[in-house]
């Protein structure tokens, strides 16, 4: 095995590539044993984090499995020779299963967060009751309107977003409302934009539906957010002004005016996505861009996947009134999205008081984490990384700063059994100022795993006990 020390590719990715490239030709056989990280540091004279970095991505790819007593060995890989993915591509998914120690992914939620025996027990009480008729039949396709009628007075009360029940559409995650919702505009016609950053989740559904995407540059000022939004002129923007992601970054009040005045201006809609409002950690929540909408501009978006459960794919629209009434023609023979015992189980439990009591331990415990993630990160890792936040959401981001890419950063971590996941996905375009910055959440990690969790990455960043 040879390195070239002078060339730009890291050491630890030179030698992933000549251990998966003699595997895949047959060079080490199934069942053989590799070098082991001191045996082959020694010999290539590089430091035991290169070796294990190369190893964890080996290992990730299913080409070696780590044997207790036998070290590293060959695993069997015919099913991958024809697999041509580049390395980075091969990491886990944001939220995907990871089969770490230490997971700190973002969307998910910590095991036990579900209130899985109140919810039992309201759809038990459902069932056996008169109720269950609706069962049998095809339910309203905006909603069941006892869970409308709930979601639009805590919307009214509580995050002053003037809106009536029959203005609350039900949906099945955040996929299927912005697909629907582009079903009320013209893809050949009507351009999209996005931040830039943004949520890659949302852009897939914007490519999917046929519409060109135009990101919209983020930035302290948002002037090159305007002046972007200026060159474009899209009839529909995506926006997360509470909780920018993935940067955190909290739209200004006095940006916010401006936003809703450029879609009056320009005859357009936003897209508010509210995602992460209930998680605020150091300042008040600002209005709702809907809240300040005079004219009929703004589409508000909410979601329970960060608060009670993704798994239900249960989220919601606030429609102007100007697009209700193409919504409801567009979708008048449609079924609903979202089947009937999830709603009715939503509306009781929010009815009788579980939610608000659920919501605020949700909250309380998120501000712990969210505070022991940051205490924890500058004290192992102090001037050298910069963190990104706002005290809002369910992630940081972390820069290193001393040049090392994502792909590296995420490797080292991989071998110290810590999953923090990349940021790359969130840019259209290739070259941006975050190359070195890795996302790491908290939302679904244990509070005393946070800690333990942090000073193995700094571990293997750094070297430091």
């Amino acid at each position: 095995m040879h390195l070239d020390e002078s060339s730009a590719t890291p050491l630890y990715r030179q030698i992933y590539e000549q251990v998966h490239e003699g595997i895949i030709n047959g060079t080490y056989p199934q069942g053989s044993k590799l070098p082991s990280i001191r045996g082959l540091a020694d010999e290539l004279h590089c430091a035991r984090n290169t070796i294990e970095s190369a190893y964890g991505m080996l290992v990730e790819e299913g080409l070696i499995a780590s044997r207790p007593g036998s070290g590293y060995v060959v695993q069997d890989a015919t099913h991958l020779t024809l697999n041509t993915a580049k390395p980075e591509a091969l990491l886990p998914l944001l939220g995907e299963e990871s089969h770490v120690r230490y997971d700190f992914t973002y969307g998910n939620l910590e095991r036990g967060t579900f209130p899985a025996a109140t919810w039992r027990s309201i759809v038990d009480d459902l069932l056996l009751s008169i109720e269950s008729r609706m069962c049998d039949v095809y339910s309203d396709p905006f909603g069941e309107e006892a869970l409308r009628t709930e979601i639009a007075w805590r919307l009214n009360t509580l995050r002053d977003v003037d809106c009536t029940p029959s203005q609350v559409i039900i949906q099945g995650g955040t996929a299927t409302s912005i697909q629907n919702l582009l079903t009320l505009f013209n893809a050949t016609e009507d351009g999209v934009a996005m931040e830039e950053p943004g949520y890659q989740g949302v852009r897939e559904v914007f490519e999917r539906s046929a519409f060109t995407v135009n990101p919209c540059r983020i930035s302290d000022n948002y002037g090159q957010y305007f002046a972007d939004l200026e060159t474009y002129r899209p009839k529909l923007v995506y926006v997360t002004p509470s909780s920018q992601f993935p940067t955190c970054q909290v739209m200004p009040i006095k940006t916010r005016a401006r936003l809703i005045a450029w879609a009056e201006a320009n005859d357009a809609y936003l897209l508010e996505d509210d995602y992460c409002r209930d998680f605020r950690y150091v300042e008040r929540p600002l209005p709702p861009l809907q809240s300040m909408d005079q004219s009929g501009r703004v589409v508000y978006m909410g979601t329970f996947s960060k608060s009670l459960s993704p798994a239900l794919r249960m989220n919601y629209l606030v429609l102007p009134p100007a697009l209700l009434d193409t919504w409801r023609q567009t979708f008048k023979e449609s079924h609903a999205a979202v089947p009937w015992l999830s709603q009715a189980a939503l509306a009781r439990f929010m009815g009788d008081g579980h939610w608000d009591r659920h919501l605020r331990k949700l909250q309380v415990r998120n501000k712990r984490k969210y505070l022991k993630l940051i205490g924890a990160l500058e004290q192992t890792m102090g001037d050298k990384i910069h963190i990104l936040e706002n005290g809002t959401g369910l992630h940081l981001l972390v820069d290193v700063l001393d040049g090392r890419s994502q792909q590296e950063l995420l490797a080292l971590a991989r071998a110290a059994d810590v999953a923090i996941y990349d940021t790359n996905k969130y840019w259209m375009a290739e070259d941006h100022p975050l190359k070195s910055c890795v996302l790491i959440g908290f939302s679904a990690i244990a509070e005393e795993d946070i800690e333990p969790g942090i000073e193995a990455l700094a571990q293997a960043w750094f070297g430091e006990e």
